[in-house]
């Protein structure tokens, strides 16, 4: 173990980079503190994927289980910085280090100037709306509560907005046949089977049951759109990448039946009443008779706006933009900390941490090859979310050989420190009521399943 159990190292956030890097550090015999501002650490695992990837959910929830149970871990829920405690009083109170894992949970605004006075009245966010989606259901939940209205106009062009539009057309289809119908079929099996087929099952159409259908605005080409990664940047590499794209939408659309435009930037809306009644986009790639972009409106009364996520701005943390502010030659360190770093999406907004060309280019390759092979055209999204899985953990992996090699030029705290750490653990464990163990909390706190209930 070395001088290693006489470090303690402090981790905010629990999710998929902070159970990774507080794994690899226990198992080097370091001892870790997990804070996280839940009552349990799964992040968007729970709250940012869909409720119907029952599967890909529950392993990767087992997997951060496994992980927080390590001896060596200690786990906190219910700290949020600026609230509970500082970033100073973590840096500066006995830790040897503080590793900021805290994820990407803000929206990108979408660039619409005014149309945020709509928030949650005809334009949706996002993480606003999975957190609603998925918890809903729960006796109790306080949260959000939306309607997701035919003719939804979703904006985005990643592999979250196709699960977006998934949820919009499962959703009115589901109500149309039971309306219309009186057929009753459940979230999963529409999502399983499509909504054309169970339309066809059913002998009915969108046509007859009234249904115009949600439409998906993407910025660029169809081409363009990142639902399938691209091994290198080779022409090969390139073209390959860009067919896998274009069968990958016309999969989902020939599926769930949503409309798609390409090439449309949102430049405006039209409300009236306070109630949002459409948006105009701009096609980038059409001119008018003057030569200028031309300019399309379409009537709607939500728009979702699916464009990514940022890291939430919290106190006491220096930001540089939309991102932490770091320094150090791998781009690491916390501005202003010799001992504070981060890991994972709150520094990029993507899977991958390090920047720098010194590293980016290997870990990349690595990731690559190891991860990401020719996609299964009839059902990709799973593997491609556990591909992105794997990514957030081989950067946290990478980075953490830094950030090891600077604890062992730490100086060492005495005892009397380690004891007051020890202390305030068990202080903020108690003021939410956990015992320290760690797995019986989590199936305490884990939501009712839908699955569960049907």
């Amino acid at each position: 173990m070395g001088h290693s159990g006489k470090h303690i190292i402090a981790i905010i956030g629990g999710s998929i980079a902070g159970s990774e890097a507080a794994f690899i550090l226990a198992e080097k015999g370091f001892r870790v503190v997990v804070f996280d501002q839940k009552k349990l650490p799964y992040g968007k695992i729970e709250d940012g994927l869909p409720k119907w990837h029952i599967g890909l959910r529950d392993k990767e929830e087992k997997k951060i289980d496994e992980r927080l149970s390590h001896p060596n871990i200690q786990f906190v829920p219910g700290v949020r910085l600026g609230r509970d405690t500082t970033l100073d009083e973590l840096a500066n109170g006995g830790y040897s280090a503080v590793i900021i894992a805290i994820g990407a949970w803000l929206d990108r605004k979408l660039p619409v100037e005014g149309i945020d006075v709509l928030r949650n009245n005809g334009l949706i966010y996002q993480n606003d709306l999975l957190y609603w989606y998925n918890h809903r259901h729960e006796e109790g939940y306080n949260g959000p509560h939306y309607s997701l209205p035919d003719g939804t106009c979703v904006i985005g062009g990643g592999l979250a907005s196709i699960d977006v539009v998934k949820m919009v057309m499962i959703e009115i289809t589901q109500k149309a046949l039971k309306k219309q119908k009186g057929v009753d079929v459940d979230l999963f099996t529409l999502e399983k089977k499509g909504v054309a087929k169970i339309l066809e099952d059913n002998n009915t159409s969108l046509k007859e049951l009234g249904i115009k259908g949600c439409t998906l605005f993407y910025r660029k080409t169809i081409k363009e759109m990142p639902l399938y990664p691209r091994k290198g940047d080779s022409p090969a590499d390139i073209e390959k990448a860009q067919r896998v794209t274009e069968k990958l939408l016309l999969n989902y659309q020939s599926k769930y039946l949503f409309n798609f435009e390409a090439s449309c930037s949102p430049k405006s809306f039209e409300e009236k009443d306070g109630k949002l009644t459409g948006m105009t986009f701009q096609r980038v790639q059409n001119k008018d008779e003057n030569g200028s972009p031309e300019i399309c409106k379409f009537d709607t009364a939500l728009v979702i706006s699916s464009i990514g996520s940022l890291p939430e701005e919290l106190p006491s943390i220096p930001y540089k933009g939309s991102y932490l502010k770091t320094h150090g030659e791998f781009g690491h360190k916390i501005k202003g900390f010799e001992n504070v770093f981060a890991i994972g999406n709150v520094v990029t907004g993507k899977g991958n941490i390090i920047d720098s060309k010194k590293h980016g280019r290997e870990i990349t390759g690595k990731i690559v090859e190891g991860h990401f092979s020719e996609v299964k055209l009839e059902d990709p999204m799973e593997s491609n979310y556990l591909n992105y899985f794997r990514k957030i953990e081989a950067s946290v992996d990478s980075s953490l050989g830094a950030i090891v090699s600077e604890l062992d030029r730490c100086e060492i705290h005495p005892d009397e420190d380690i004891k007051k750490i020890v202390k305030n653990i068990q202080e903020l464990q108690q003021k939410v009521g956990f015992n320290g163990n760690y797995q019986q909390w989590a199936d305490k706190w884990r939501p009712i399943r839908l699955e569960d209930t049907l």
